[in-house]
C-alpha cells in the first residue's frame, strides 16, 4: 500500500537522509528530490551544490511531457491513436525506404511498439544522427528493426517523430503548446526545452530540464489534465556524464521526483536511490518503468567536473530550516 505509516515530516526526512547518503556513497556533487501527495509538495530539498529548485536536466523524463502533449490533441480530437504517424510529417519520408515505417501508428509510438531497437542496432538511431540539420530524416531513411505492433523496444525515435507530430497537429513550437496546455495550467514554472548544447538536441526525447518540484508536480498532475487514471507507473532517464532523473507516482497520489547533476560510472545509483527512497516512505508499489540512458554512441558526452572531496560529502539535514544544506559528512548511526 503506497501510503506513509509514519507521519509525512519523518517519513520525509527518512527519504532525504538515505538520498543524502547514496550521494556521499557515489561521490555526486549534487542533486534535488522532491516528494509530494495528492498535490501537496511535502519535501522539496537540494543536496550539495544543487539548490532546491535548480532546474536539471530531466532526460527521458522529457517522455512524460511528451506523451501528455499528444493524449491533448487526441482529447481535442486531432489527433487519433490509430492514425499513421509518418502521415503527419510525411514531407520528412524519402522515396526509397522501409515500407513499414507507412504502418506505425502514434499509439505503437507511445508504447515503443514503432519498429526501433537499440539493443539490435547497437546504437541509438536518433543518438547517431542528433547533430545532423534534421535528424527525423536519418531516422526515416534507417530501416525499421522489426514488425510495428510486434513487440514493444525502448526508443527515442518514436518520442522524438511525436514531437514533430504535435507541433503539425497544434500548429505551434512543441515548446510554446507544452507551455500554454501542460505547464501553465500545472503552475509548472522552472520547467523549459533546454538551452545547453548536447541536452537541447535530444527536444520531445530527452531535452528539457526541470526543478523536481515541478517534475513532481507535472507526475501528481498529469492524470487530472487528462481524465486519464493510469494507476502506478513510473520513468527514469540519464544523459551520460548530464546526470540522472527520476519520477514516481503511486496509484494512491505519492509522487516522488529525484535528478542528480552526475552519472556515477560505478554501481547502480538509480536502482539503490529508487528503492531506498520508496522504502524510507514506506511505500511498496513497485511498478515497471520505461528504460533510458539516451546517450549510447552519441558522440555527446561532456568531461566530468573535478568537484573537491569536501563538496562531494552528503548534507545535513534541518527539518525546521528550508535552505540549502550543508556541505559537512553527517553523523549517520548504524
Amino acid at each position: 500500500m503506497a501510503c506513509f505509516p509514519l507521519a509525512a515530516e519523518t517519513a520525509t526526512w527518512q527519504a532525504e537522509l538515505a538520498f543524502a547518503r547514496l550521494l556521499g556513497k557515489y561521490d555526486i556533487p549534487g542533486g534535488a528530490l522532491a516528494v509530494a501527495r495528492n498535490g501537496q509538495i511535502l519535501a522539496l530539498r537540494g543536496f550539495g551544490n544543487v539548490e532546491p529548485e535548480s532546474e536539471l536536466p530531466i532526460a527521458s523524463c522529457t517522455k512524460v511531457i511528451t506523451r501528455a502533449a499528444v493524449m491533448i490533441l487526441v482529447k481535442d480530437g486531432k489527433l487519433r491513436l490509430d492514425q499513421p504517424a509518418w502521415g503527419t510529417v510525411a514531407e520528412l519520408l524519402p522515396p526509397h525506404r522501409d515500407p513499414r515505417l507507412d504502418r506505425i501508428t502514434i499509439g505503437q509510438l507511445l508504447d515503443h511498439s514503432g519498429g526501433w531497437d537499440r539493443a539490435l542496432a547497437k546504437v541509438d538511431v536518433v543518438a547517431a544522427n542528433l547533430k545532423t540539420p534534421e535528424p527525423l530524416r536519418a531516422v526515416a531513411a534507417a530501416p525499421l528493426d522489426f514488425d510495428p505492433g510486434g513487440r514493444r523496444r525502448y526508443s527515442n525515435a518514436g518520442a522524438l517523430l511525436l514531437g514533430a507530430i504535435v507541433e503539425r497537429a497544434s500548429g505551434q513550437p512543441f515548446e510554446r503548446f507544452v507551455k500554454v496546455r501542460i505547464l501553465d495550467p500545472l503552475g509548472m514554472k522552472q520547467t523549459r526545452w533546454s538551452r545547453t548544447p548536447g541536452v537541447r538536441e535530444w527536444g520531445a526525447a530527452a531535452g528539457w530540464t526541470a526543478s523536481m518540484g515541478d517534475l513532481a508536480r507535472l507526475a501528481d498532475g498529469v492524470d487530472r489534465l487528462l481524465g486519464e487514471p493510469r494507476g502506478a507507473w513510473a520513468q527514469s532517464g540519464a544523459l551520460h556524464d548530464w546526470g540522472l532523473a527520476w519520477v514516481y507516482r503511486s496509484a494512491e497520489g505519492v509522487t516522488v521526483a529525484w535528478a542528480v547533476n552526475r552519472s556515477p560510472e560505478r554501481g547502480d545509483f538509480r536502482a539503490e536511490a529508487q528503492e531506498a527512497v520508496l522504502s524510507a516512505l514506506g511505500i511498496s508499489e513497485r511498478p515497471p518503468q520505461e528504460e533510458a540512458g539516451e546517450g549510447e554512441g552519441a558522440g555527446l558526452r561532456r568531461k566530468s567536473p573535478k568537484t573537491p572531496p569536501n563538496q562531494m560529502r552528503p548534507p545535513v539535514y534541518n527539518p525546521k530550516k528550508h535552505r540549502p544544506l550543508v556541505y559537512r559528512k553527517p553523523k549517520i548511526r548504524p
